[in-house]
C-alpha cells in the first residue's frame, strides 16, 4: 500500500495539471449529468418521506396503501385565516373558498380536494371560525407530484389571497412543501474562515494553507452532485447532503492536512520536495487511508439497524468520504507540486540535511544538554487544577447551544420563518392546536 501511494504521490506532484484538470473535469460532468437531469426530471430530488419495517405506524401505512391507496399519497393544505372580526365561514370567504376548490380538483396529479363547509366533513374549521383548512390528497409521493402542479398550487393560493378582504392571511404548506434541502449558513462560511486562518498560522505560509481547505471543497462539491444524482433511483432525505457536506469537510480538511504537514516537516530537514511528497503519501496517505476505511466500515454500519433512510444515509456519507480520500491522495500532492520549495513558510528556510553517522559521533562528543521544555505543556502541568476547572468550564459554555436542539424528523417547522410552508405550519397549531399537523391514522380490516 505504501509503495503504490508513494509511486501516486510521485506522480500527482510531476503532473499537477493532469490531475488538477481531470478532477475539474470529472467535477463538471457530474455537475452537468445532474443538472441536464433536474431538467428533463429524471433526478427526483430528496423526499423526506421514511419507513420502518416492522413498526405498528409502517404495518398501517402498507395496509393503507393495499386497501386505500387514494389516501396514502402525499398531500398539502391551504391555511385560510380571516381579517380580524370577520368569519371564515361568512361571504365572501367561503364564496371565494368554494371557487377554488373546484378549481385545485382540475389539477394534475390531485386525486381529492376536501371542502371545509362539507357537511360530512369535521375539524376543518376553527373552533374560534377565524381560520379553514383546505386539504388536497396526491397520488403517489412528492416526487411524483409535478412541479406545474406546485407552481399552480402557489399560484392558486396568492389568487386567493387577493381575493379575499384586507387582512385576511391565506398560505399553502402541507407535507408536499415540507422539503427543503438545508442551507448553508454565516456560520458555516465564518467556519471555513476561521479553519484557513488556523491552517495559515499553523503552516507559516499562504502558499499551502489553502491546500486542504481546496482539496476538501473540491471533494464536497462532488460528493454532493453525486447524492443528487442517486435520486433518480433511491429515495433520498434531504438532510443526507448537510451530514455528507459537514464530514466531508471535517475528513477532507484533516487528510489533507496529515500529508501536507509531514511533507512540510520532511522538506524543512532538507528532503528534496518531489522526493518529501512521495514519502508524505506514503507514509500519511497510508493513515489516511486506513482512517477513511474505518469511517466507511462505521457509516455503512448504519444498515444494520434495519431502516432505509438511515441506510442511504450512511452509504451517501461513506461515499463523501471515499472522495475525500480519493482526493487527499491524488489532488493533496499534485497541489504540492504547485508549490515547490514555498512550502517552508515563512522564515523557514530550507535545511541541508545531516547524516546520522555525523550527528551520533558529534552527539558523544558534547554534553547531553537539556532540552527546552514547551511554554504551554510546562504551563499547564504547572497548574492542573486551574486548567482542569477551566477546561470544564469551556466545555460548558460551548455545550449551552445543545440546550435548545431539537430532535425530530425533518418537516415544515424546522423551515425558516420567511417559508411559506413554515408559515402555514405555525398558522394551523395556532388556531387548531397542537398536534393539528401531525393527526393520527387508524387503520383496520374487516
Amino acid at each position: 500500500m505504501s509503495t503504490l501511494l508513494s509511486s501516486l504521490g510521485r506522480w500527482s506532484y510531476r503532473h499537477p495539471w493532469r490531475v488538477l484538470v481531470a478532477w475539474l473535469l470529472l467535477l463538471g460532468i457530474v455537475g452537468g449529468s445532474v443538472g441536464l437531469g433536474m431538467a428533463t426530471g429524471a433526478i427526483k430530488g430528496f423526499d423526506n418521506s421514511f419507513s420502518i419495517p416492522g413498526s405498528e405506524g409502517q404495518d398501517g401505512i402498507e395496509l393503507l396503501n393495499r386497501t386505500f391507496p387514494q389516501a396514502s399519497g402525499t398531500s398539502a393544505q391551504f391555511v385560510v385565516v380571516a381579517a380580524p372580526g370577520d368569519r371564515v365561514d361568512d361571504a365572501p370567504y367561503s364564496d371565494e373558498i368554494a371557487a377554488t376548490v373546484k378549481e385545485l380538483g382540475t389539477l394534475d396529479g390531485v386525486l381529492a380536494v376536501t371542502d371545509p363547509f362539507d357537511d360530512i366533513v369535521s375539524g376543518m374549521i376553527s373552533d374560534d371560525h377565524e381560520a379553514a383548512l383546505i386539504r388536497l390528497q396526491f397520488e403517489g409521493t412528492v416526487t411524483d407530484v409535478p412541479d406545474a402542479t406546485k407552481t399552480a398550487l402557489e399560484e392558486a393560493s396568492a389568487s386567493l389571497g387577493a381575493a379575499l378582504p384586507e387582512g385576511s392571511q391565506v398560505v399553502v404548506g402541507g407535507d408536499l412543501f415540507s422539503t427543503s434541502l438545508p442551507a448553508l449558513s454565516l456560520v458555516e462560511i465564518v467556519g471555513v474562515l476561521v479553519a484557513l486562518f488556523v491552517l495559515i498560522v499553523t503552516f507559516r505560509s499562504l502558499a499551502i494553507a489553502w491546500f486542504p481547505l481546496v482539496s476538501a471543497l473540491i471533494g464536497v462539491i462532488l460528493a454532493i452532485a453525486l447524492i443528487f444524482a442517486s435520486t433518480a433511483f433511491a429515495t433520498v432525505s434531504s438532510t443526507t447532503p448537510m451530514l455528507a457536506i459537514m464530514l466531508g469537510l471535517a475528513v477532507g480538511i484533516d487528510y489533507a492536512l496529515f500529508i501536507v504537514a509531514r511533507h512540510q516537516d520532511q522538506v524543512r530537514a532538507g528532503v528534496a520536495p518531489e522526493e518529501s511528497a512521495s514519502r508524505a503519501t506514503g507514509t500519511a496517505g497510508s493513515a489516511v487511508v486506513f482512517a477513511g476505511v474505518t469511517v466507511l466500515i462505521a457509516l455503512i454500519g448504519l444498515g444494520f439497524a434495519g431502516i432505509p433512510f438511515l441506510t442511504t444515509m450512511g452509504i451517501a456519507a461513506a461515499g463523501a468520504v471515499a472522495v475525500a480520500v480519493l482526493v487527499a491522495v491524488t489532488l493533496t500532492p499534485a497541489l504540492l507540486g504547485f508549490a515547490k520549495e514555498r512550502v517552508a513558510g515563512w522564515g523557514r528556510g530550507l535545511g541541508r540535511g545531516v547524516r546520522v553517522r555525523r550527528r551520533a559521533a558529534r552527539t558523544a562528543k558534547t554534553p547531553t544538554q537539556p532540552r527546552q521544555t514547551n511554554r504551554w505543556v510546562m504551563l499547564v502541568t504547572r497548574h492542573p487544577i486551574v486548567t482542569t476547572i477551566a477546561v470544564v468550564v469551556t466545555l460548558g459554555v460551548v455545550a449551552i447551544p445543545a440546550a435548545s436542539l431539537q430532535l425530530a424528523l425533518p418537516n415544515a417547522g424546522m423551515q425558516p420563518t420567511s417559508s411559506e410552508a413554515r408559515q402555514a405550519y405555525d398558522l394551523t397549531a395556532e388556531h387548531f392546536g397542537p398536534g393539528a399537523n401531525g393527526p393520527l391514522i387508524l387503520t383496520g380490516t374487516i
